[in-house]
């Protein structure tokens, strides 16, 4: 059910929200310090749609968010218990999402979309487990990675 004075559904909203059903309702955050894991990757999904549906790269999106933000105060992965509806857990965690995209090439990152959810179906997952097993797919250390863009307040330098 959507709230909605229409039957006409945004596809942006209903891209987030199915993005939902493999990130967030089939893997559920242990803590709510690892909410970006839901929020970051059904606000991905709408970047996708978006690239699919309405010829806007997914780059784009993230350019337009990355010159946009305004606070980067915050850290993704511990946005505090007042800040975990912020744009800092939606929009910064899909921002980290396309820069891991980046980091390890489209082949990784699209095997990444695909085992994440199938590996952790119906379980529940933290920043911890997702960051071994980003590192155990890819055979690379990512620990600097994930630390600018999860743990450091602060614009990440691209």
């Amino acid at each position: 059910m959507y709230d909605q004075r229409t039957s006409r559904v945004d596809g942006d909203l209903l891209a987030h929200e199915l993005g939902h059903q493999w990130f967030g309702d089939s893997l559920t955050p242990v803590h709510w310090s690892d909410i970006w894991l839901n929020e970051g990757f059904a606000t991905y999904s709408e970047w996708f749609y978006q690239e699919q549906f309405n010829g806007i790269p997914v780059e784009q999106s993230f350019a337009q968010a990355y010159a946009g933000e305004k606070d980067w105060s915050g850290k993704v992965a511990d946005p505090g218990r007042d800040h975990i509806f912020d744009d800092l857990v939606y929009t910064r965690g899909a921002m980290t999402l396309q820069a891991l995209r980046l980091k390890i090439g489209d082949r990784a990152f699209f095997q990444l979309l695909n085992q994440w959810p199938k590996t952790y179906r119906h379980g529940t997952v933290s920043t911890r487990t997702f960051i071994r097993f980003v590192e155990h797919l890819t055979h690379r250390d990512l620990g600097a990675f994930f630390h600018t863009w999860l743990y450091q307040p602060g614009k990440p330098n691209l």
